[in-house]
């Protein structure tokens, strides 16, 4: 077959590379490139996730480019509101409840090409995003009505169309102390458990969820917040409370992420007490970020969602296959719309995608490790490596390459070096760094 010749200035500097490789080498790398039809919900659910999935925002729902990505790829199985349901949008004064955002996601997900997206269903009770009349001191008995009339009206609203409810967000602190909430300085411990059960009685087919950061290792918090989270989990269950999962949110920085064993080992404690977990809200962050980027950047990067990712997988293996680690999902999926800029200006770049669409070699990383666990036998231990053993052709590389300007497009990176980034990133080993700091949220 005549390649056009649009395409072939894009490849040759591939082909020399790849005719420079040893004979082994070569066949091992022709073998891990990827499928230019490449989905990563398609690949999650093949390797025993429930779904792969992108959280997002009502501002991006009018950029025709991003939702292009979002519903017309194939790409996501799940969406979370990232903003929409939070108790300030939904219910600012008191009684009042406006719908509109939320309804905004929730219908994205239900007009999902392919079929109806996963909605995962964020946040009900949380210590920020409160409207000004819940910040004030209330009695245990106007607190318990606040929390029931916010839960009923959200969980009603919604009923049938959320997999899961995040119940109850970030309640422990970093130092491992309940935060002084004014739902907690009304009521205490107890309005975990009367959030949760509030939510179980007002829509009982959802899984109900406690979300928190810094879970996936204790080297993460500077106190003892995995082992508090723990005992909380216990009492909650223990005073009848209806608790079915754990979100690990997964803001982490690139050379500092726990290693894959880690994270697998914190995930079993986890599962003593809860039914499930999942990735809620993962990115990975250059911190500090150095500009213009390098492929020693992005592969850093590659490896660190492989240690991610993988940790969810290898949870489930560890169950027989079964679905313990249920599903991965993204705190959006494009550098263009990352939360970490607006907050943490000295870092940033955290997301699968660039500013311009361009999938970074994390993308390809974990496409690889889905299907190397899809296969099963020895080419999962390739898909721990970042070898995808798949069987894309060169013909198809060149297309996608051709369709989003390919790996020359990222950032800093010439058309040759991106080529190279490519074929590093998916022959890396996969790096277990020893973290040093937990993330800010």
């Amino acid at each position: 077959m005549k390649l056009p010749s649009t395409i072939l200035p894009v490849i040759q500097p591939f082909l020399s590379l790849l005719l420079s490789l040893p004979f082994p080498l070569l066949l091992l790398t022709l073998a891990s490139l990827p499928l230019a039809s490449a989905q990563l919900d398609k690949y999650a659910k093949l390797a025993g996730l429930s779904y792969f999935g992108t959280a997002v925002d009502n501002p991006r729902l009018s950029n025709e480019q991003y939702m292009s990505v979002l519903q017309g790829s194939g790409e996501f199985g799940s969406l979370t509101p990232i903003n929409a349901q939070k108790w300030k949008n939904i219910e600012e004064v008191q009684g009042v409840f406006t719908w509109t955002e939320a309804d905004a996601v929730a219908n994205t997900a239900k007009a999902g090409v392919g079929g109806t997206k996963t909605l995962r269903c964020h946040t009900m009770v949380w210590y920020k995003g409160l409207p000004s009349w819940v910040e004030t001191t209330y009695s245990r008995a106007d607190m318990e009505k606040i929390l029931t009339a916010h839960i009923q009206n959200l969980a009603w609203h919604f009923k049938g169309r959320c997999y899961a409810w995040d119940v109850v967000n970030e309640a422990i602190d970093d130092n491992g102390v309940f935060r002084q909430s004014p739902m907690y300085k009304a009521m205490g411990l107890d309005f975990i458990t009367f959030s949760f059960n509030t939510a179980a009685k007002a829509d009982p087919s959802a899984k109900l969820y406690y979300n928190d950061y810094a879970l996936e290792s204790p080297s993460l918090s500077p106190g003892p917040k995995i082992s508090i989270t723990l005992a909380m989990l216990r009492t909650v269950k223990a005073q009848g409370g209806t608790i079915h999962g754990v979100g690990f949110q997964s803001h982490l920085k690139v050379g500092l992420v726990p290693s894959r064993a880690e994270i697998v080992s914190t995930m079993q404690q986890f599962l003593e007490a809860v039914d499930e977990v999942a990735i809620t809200e993962l990115d990975i962050r250059h911190s500090p970020l150095k500009l213009p980027s390098t492929r020693a950047m992005w592969d850093a990067q590659a490896r660190d969602y492989g240690e991610v990712v993988g940790a969810c997988l290898e949870v489930n293996k560890g169950y027989g296959g079964g679905r313990k680690c249920v599903g991965v999902t993204v705190w959006d999926f494009t550098d263009k719309y990352s939360w970490v800029p607006s907050e943490i200006p000295t870092e940033g770049e955290a997301c699968m995608w660039d500013n311009n669409y361009v999938k970074k070699p994390a993308y390809w990383t974990v496409l690889n490790l889905f299907k190397a666990y899809a296969a099963g036998g020895s080419r999962r231990r390739a898909g721990m490596d970042g070898v995808d053993g798949g069987n894309g052709t060169l013909s198809e590389w060149a297309s996608e390459a051709a369709a989003h300007r390919g790996p020359e497009a990222l950032p800093g990176i010439g058309r040759e070096e991106g080529t190279k980034t490519v074929v590093a990133t998916t022959l890396a080993t996969v790096r277990r760094v020893r973290p040093t700091a937990r993330p800010k949220e």
